[in-house]
């Protein structure tokens, strides 16, 4: 929403803010014939229309009798990225499902920026950035973060935080890194239960349960993490995933391992797997990741190939794939709203075309 012209008094704007409130600005010509504008100030801070109507008469009443306009030239309040942030949370707290994804991207990623006047953070500055993180993280953890930055720097130019400025990610100023998906590790059935013998022995009894549902449901994290006993049919034997922002909903029939974890939990608490204090899980427990490093010691250098928890969902499309069933039923299964996501897994499902074709054509 653009400016919005004042049906009783001529010559004052309104613009709506992000955050529910009003800005105000006054337009006028001054001796030179130039068009000037004025940003007043905000509603929230007590100014209104009638007054803002009558600090533009002053000026034109000014301007009649030849008196100078006096014209202040304040020094900028420098803009940091940080500060920015801290509004942005606020109003992704209440907006936006992914803001605690967000919040670890900030702390994590964009530490190069916290400090940075907003002015300061060039396309070059976040063309460095980009790759000192490209060193450390995968090309898709770096897109994501990226992302993050652009999305709080549009916020402070929605919200008019600061003025003649365009956002340095933008536009195609700074290309984002390649993310290819195309190639996909998977885990080995003799991986697996070597993976599973290692969190019985060594993990918790919750890092088993989560990674036994990961695998042999292929859903995501999140979705696993949201699951409430109201999803679980134990009579139909299926466990029901919510649409969400990023999957279908479907149904997912329980695997014996997977009704035997089902069974032995708590059915007091309101989720399946819940955190220590009941709630909701954020995050898969960093133990995950030590115990798969400290089995395949050569994983921490794998690149793109390293196991990692969302390698169990690849898992699980994968032995689906080679299992024979087709690229419909693992579209279904994992939940994508696109095929283009699962035909990655087409080069897995067997090929039944060459005896086809010989089948066709025997009786020539």
């Amino acid at each position: 929403m653009g400016w919005i012209k004042s049906k009783r008094f001529p010559g004052v704007y309104l613009y709506k803010l992000a955050d529910g409130d009003i800005s105000y600005s006054i337009y006028y010509r001054d001796e030179n014939g130039k068009n000037r504008r004025i940003v007043i100030g905000r509603k929230s801070r007590g100014i209104t229309e009638p007054y803002c109507y009558q600090k533009r008469n002053e000026i034109l009443n000014k301007m009649r009798l030849g008196e100078d306009i006096p014209i202040k030239h304040k020094k900028r309040k420098k803009l940091l990225f940080k500060d920015v942030w801290q509004q942005y949370l606020e109003w992704a707290k209440e907006n936006k499902s992914s803001w605690d994804r967000e919040q670890r991207i900030f702390t994590a990623n964009l530490i190069a920026l916290h400090n940075l006047d907003l002015k300061e953070i060039t396309p070059q500055v976040i063309e460095k950035l980009k790759q000192d993180q490209l060193k450390e993280y995968s090309p898709r953890t770096v897109e994501y973060a990226l992302a993050v930055a652009r999305q709080v720097i549009n916020y402070a130019i929605r919200n008019e935080l600061i003025k003649d400025y365009s956002n340095p990610i933008s536009s195609g100023r700074v290309k984002m890194p390649k993310v290819d998906n195309a190639k996909l590790g998977y885990l080995s059935k003799e991986q697996a239960k070597e993976l599973l013998q290692a969190i019985k022995e060594k993990g918790s009894q919750t890092l088993y349960d989560l990674t036994v549902l990961l695998l042999f449901t292929g859903a995501r994290f999140n979705e696993v993490a949201s699951l409430t006993w109201k999803d679980i049919n134990f009579r139909e034997g299926l466990i029901y995933f919510h649409s969400s922002k990023n999957g279908n909903p479907r149904h997912i029939a329980m695997a014996d391992e997977v009704r035997r974890v089902l069974e032995r939990r708590d059915k007091s608490t309101l989720y399946v797997i819940p955190d220590a204090k009941g709630n909701k899980m954020q995050r898969m427990p960093r133990q995950w990741q030590d115990i798969v490093d400290n089995l395949w010691p050569e994983n921490k250098t794998a690149g793109k190939y390293r196991i990692t928890v969302h390698t169990l969902r690849h898992t699980h499309a994968s032995w689906m794939a080679l299992a024979g069933a087709d690229i419909l039923a693992i579209k279904e299964q994992l939940g994508h709203k696109k095929i283009e996501m699962t035909l990655r897994y087409a080069h897995l499902i067997p090929s039944k075309r060459h005896e086809i074709t010989r089948k066709i054509f025997q009786w020539l």
